[in-house]
């Protein structure tokens, strides 16, 4: 037959126990919302990169569009506005690609650093919290 000051010991860590399983798992919850929040983060920035590339895509386009222009008015006499138009937009279109591209790398990189830093410090919280 157990004893009041045993049974009350058992109560009692049984409490320590429903505490740290409550904690455990806030942590968990808390962790978890960080993580999310950084991911959010990077998606945005991975947006930026794909927006520019978009732009490069845009800008080809018309490049694409100029230059037919221009080899249909090469027939009419209207070589060099043609020419220097499809110039500038093959031009524009160079550096959005590389621009967007170079956000594109650093932003991946950048996420899957967050990414890892993140679950190793919930890992961590959570042998912590056992």
């Amino acid at each position: 037959m157990a004893t009041p000051e045993a049974e009350r010991r058992e109560r009692s860590i049984a409490e320590h126990v429903r505490g740290l399983s409550e904690e455990s798992a806030a942590l968990v919850r808390e962790q978890a919302q960080l993580i999310r929040e950084d991911l959010v983060g990077e998606f945005k920035r991975l947006g930026v990169g794909g927006g520019m590339l978009a732009g490069a895509g845009l800008l080809g386009l018309g490049a694409f569009g100029t230059l037919t222009a221009g080899l249909v008015s090469a027939f009419g006499g209207r070589k060099r506005g043609a020419a220097a138009v499809t110039i500038l937009y093959g031009g524009a279109a160079g550096g959005l690609v590389m621009a967007g591209r170079a956000q594109l790398r650093k932003s991946a990189a950048r996420a899957a650093e967050t990414l890892g830093r993140d679950v190793e410090a919930a890992a961590e919280g959570v042998r912590q919290a056992t």
